[in-house]
């Protein structure tokens, strides 16, 4: 009687891809050799490390902790090594991991992770971009006032405590993850968690600082206005930085209001427009550049008109209430008008005159001679929409301002200047977006202790760097092969999103039979995706 051979079939689908975009930056040997062997481990921190950014890029609603259940039906030995099974991959290896990279340093080991990506995938770097985003936490956790900070490169505790919430949701704890990024596909160069009311102005100049010979910086640093005070301008002397002016500056308020000549403004570019000014803010020599958004500038001046339709209420509420008062002369009228009408933001009260009003000692008809007790008086007026206010208020729509120390407009021209403040939001701001997307799963943390959750971090930014990185080398080396992928209408793409790659590998399963591994529905885009991700290994396996 013949037997049936044993089969096995396993969903396979883009974890190839993310495996070996982790083998070529060297991940595992890396944090193996930072944390050191422990006698007796079947799994080591470095290789449990890979499962754990299998699991967070696995775009499943499995939580980023449940990482034996996620395994469950995967070829585990074939993405992680001979002998690795799901039931080794347990809550307790898992926890030991977490408790491994924060006795290692989470950001120490990061940078050292991220030098070895450089090393692998040799991208350009042109400039840095520095940001900071609030992730919540769930559970019970102590004040926070037990937590300790470091004088050296490490916080030794984050707090987990209340504070500003990027997100709009002040009631839970929360943390704050800093990301250092390249310019080039918003790849992270650098993590940094921190407690959950740390100030961008406090920490993010310092956190660079710290890092300056690690990171290899780039030709400039990017940051929002939140860093821009007199003494972090101090602090970033031998840097050439590009960063917001707040609006909040005496200075800055003025130029932003400033009704300026057509012939000052140049195009920069496409829907923009410029002009520099010199600065020496914080005592700091600086090129400001005044730029004005036609986009921008629209979608404000829908705001302005909402904001005249409610200021209308709130005027009108101020009109009746001077109208319903009574006057010792028409000169007190007068003059509470204009003071009424002054404070109004854009509109102003129109003095009609008044209404002469007898007060008499008894109700009825006077009697003949009967002289008042007293004369008063009260206003007439109507309300109107204050055009000098209004056009005051429209004057500086659309606007915002920059400033840079690289003083030299032939190194970094104003359209440059431009240029890479707006790559803020393609790269550190897209990071954030990426690692809060419900997909990814964890945007909140349960864990129990603040170690464990800044270890946690680590692996969601560690994610975020395999993510980025396969994503610029998949376009870069389409482009370099003249090859293309087909998009979501089948149309070919030579800029297809990572994310849309691994869709395009959900149906790819991998089969044992007869102790021989076959690889089913695997396309010819599937082929080139694999070959120019270096995913042969994973794929190619006849």
């Amino acid at each position: 009687m013949e037997t049936t051979p044993n089969l096995q079939v396993y969903d396979l689908g883009h974890l190839g891809l993310v495996a070996s975009i982790v083998d070529q930056i060297g991940l595992v040997q890396t944090v193996d050799q930072f944390v050191g062997p422990r006698p007796g481990e079947k799994v080591s921190t470095g290789m449990a490390l890979k499962a754990a950014i299998l699991n967070a890029l696995g775009f499943v609603t499995s939580p980023l902790y449940l990482f034996g259940h996620f395994f469950q039906g995967k070829p585990t030995e074939l993405l992680l090594g001979p002998g690795i099974t799901p039931e080794l991959l347990n809550d307790d290896r898992m926890g030991r991991m977490l408790d491994s990279l924060y006795a290692a340093g989470v950001t120490e080991l990061f940078v050292e992770v991220a030098k070895s990506a450089r090393r692998a995938f040799p991208f350009p770097v042109r400039a840095l971009h520095v940001d900071s985003t609030s992730f919540h936490v769930h559970g019970v956790y102590g004040s926070g006032e037990e937590g300790q900070t470091d004088t050296g490169d490490e916080p030794l505790v984050i707090r987990l405590t209340h504070g500003y919430s990027r997100d709009h949701r002040p009631a839970p704890k929360q943390w704050v993850m800093t990301l250092i990024n390249a310019d080039t596909g918003g790849i992270p160069l650098l993590f940094a968690p921190g407690d959950g009311n740390q100030s961008d102005q406090e920490a993010l100049v310092p956190l660079l600082a710290r890092y300056r010979q690690g990171l290899e910086l780039g030709e400039v640093v990017v940051l929002d206005g939140a860093s821009y005070s007199q003494e972090n301008l101090g602090a970033l002397q031998g840097f050439s930085w590009v960063m917001r002016v707040p609006a909040t500056l005496k200075e800055a308020r003025a130029l932003l209001r400033e009704e300026l000549p057509q012939e000052a403004w140049r195009p920069l570019l496409p829907g923009y427009r410029g002009l520099e000014v010199e600065s020496e803010y914080g005592g700091v020599r600086q090129r400001w550049l005044l730029v004005e958004s036609q986009e921008r500038a629209r979608m404000e001046e829908a705001s302005l008109r909402q904001r005249i339709v409610r200021a209308e209420g709130e005027a009108r509420k101020v009109l009746g209430q001077l109208t319903a008062r009574t006057f010792a002369c028409e000169a007190d009228a007068r003059r509470a008008l204009s003071e009424a009408s002054g404070r109004l933001p854009l509109h102003r009260l129109v003095y009609l005159g008044v209404q002469e009003e007898r007060q008499w000692e008894r109700v009825g008809r006077p009697r003949k001679g009967e002289r008042p007790l007293a004369v008063v008086y009260r206003l007439r007026a109507r309300l109107e929409v204050d055009e000098v206010k209004v056009e005051r208020a429209r004057r500086g729509l659309g606007r915002f301002l920059l400033a840079t120390n690289v003083l030299e407009r032939e190194r970094l021209p104003p359209q440059e200047v431009l240029r890479r403040y707006k790559d803020q939001a393609r790269t550190v701001e897209r990071g954030f977006r990426f690692l809060k997307d419900p997909l990814f799963f964890a945007e909140s943390t349960f864990l129990k202790r603040p170690e464990r959750v800044m270890a946690l971090g680590m692996v969601m930014a560690l994610a975020l760097l395999v993510y980025a990185l396969g994503e610029w080398a998949l376009r870069r080396r389409l482009w370099e092969a003249g090859s293309s992928l087909p998009d979501q209408k089948g149309r070919p793409t030579a800029k297809p999103t990572l994310r849309w790659v691994f869709q395009l590998f959900m149906w790819v399963r991998l089969v044992e039979l007869g102790g021989r591994w076959f690889v089913l529905n695997l396309a010819p885009h599937h082929e080139t995706a694999v070959r120019l991700l270096g995913a042969g290994r994973y794929y190619l396996l006849e």
